[in-house]
């Protein structure tokens, strides 16, 4: 059995001499001035505007579903992740443990900030809920996932993979928002504020997943480094759904003529070079990890090209995209 001083260390507040943002109980929200950016440009889908108004509700629409799957993150994926501790055959030591189920305050806290300045966003530029619209990609391969697997072992242990996934890259992705300046300075700062929290519990969650994969047997590396893998492509993957429905939002458009413009300048290629750029600090933790030793990357990640080249080029043929 291994002991409790060989954890991997980790950030805490007390080590960092910080405090958690729920403490201050800051909700930032949209200023809602004229020409305000909310959302990185999108290059690609740009022709398709013909307003600059046009363009700022689809910016605004975008953060929305940021802020929406921000929540869906805190509530389905990492508060979930921290319950199941309890539940699965690998002991971890009590300091470790208690410091995780710290964080699932700040979750909640976080999902609540995004609630609060989605809404503001919403009733602002009148942005519609779309009847039929699917959940977050990532939330229906996921759950999926979970779904399939039979081993209740075996599905808590998705659970946490899934949590450890989402925290090994959720404090880069945040940053990127606070220090991008062309962004509304309300953007930056409610990214800022979730940022400076995730540091700590990325560190957390990352030594987690070292000390499970050194408790586990070279079968269940096995096991668990598919799942790795699948957690790591689900979560990176853009979601055309949802930018689908966010030019609709925005435009007043159809929901098939804003597939049309997606479907006409989205490929396989270019999602699968992207989800490799969100990807990234996951891939790099599981390398170091050794995933490697276990799975192929590589041919996991050619596996999904095929298969988004197989659905792409479906939905094409139904809609008549050349």
């Amino acid at each position: 059995m291994k002991k409790s001083e060989n954890y991997p260390q980790y950030l805490t507040y007390q080590n960092r001499k910080l405090q958690p943002s729920v403490l201050t109980q800051e909700y930032p929200l949209p200023a809602l001035g004229e020409g305000e950016i909310y959302y990185p440009k999108n290059e690609i889908l740009l022709p398709f505007f013909t307003t600059e108004k046009e363009l700022q509700q689809f910016g605004a629409a975008q953060f929305c579903t940021f802020l929406s799957d921000t929540i869906e993150v805190e509530h389905f994926l990492v508060i979930p992740a921290i319950s199941s501790l309890r539940r699965i055959p690998f002991k971890i030591p009590p300091q470790p443990k208690l410091d995780l189920f710290k964080t699932a305050t700040d979750e909640g806290y976080h999902a609540e900030q995004s609630l609060a300045y989605l809404t503001a966003l919403v009733n602002h530029f009148d942005l519609p809920q779309l009847e039929g619209t699917l959940p977050a990609l990532f939330i229906r391969r996921l759950e999926q996932q979970r779904l399939l697997e039979p081993n209740p072992v075996l599905k808590d242990l998705i659970t946490i993979i899934n949590g450890i996934v989402t925290e090994t890259r959720i404090s880069i992705e945040l940053s990127k928002f606070a220090i991008n300046k062309e962004l509304s300075p309300t953007v930056r700062r409610i990214c800022l504020t979730h940022a400076q929290d995730e540091v700590i519990q990325s560190s957390q969650f990352q030594a987690l997943g070292k000390w499970l994969w050194e408790d586990f047997d070279n079968d269940t590396k096995a096991l668990v480094s598919s799942i790795f893998i699948k957690s790591t492509i689900a979560r990176s993957l853009p979601d055309l759904d949802s930018i689908i429905a966010s030019i609709s939002k925005a435009t007043g458009r159809t929901i098939t003529d804003a597939s049309h413009a997606v479907l006409s300048r989205y490929n396989e290629e270019f999602l699968i070079n992207e989800m490799l750029i969100a990807a990234k600090p996951t891939l790099q933790y599981l390398e170091k990890l050794g995933i490697g030793n276990y799975v192929s990357v590589n041919a996991s990640i050619e596996l999904e090209k095929r298969s988004l080249g197989i659905e792409l080029e479906r939905r094409k043929k139904l809609l008549n995209v050349a």
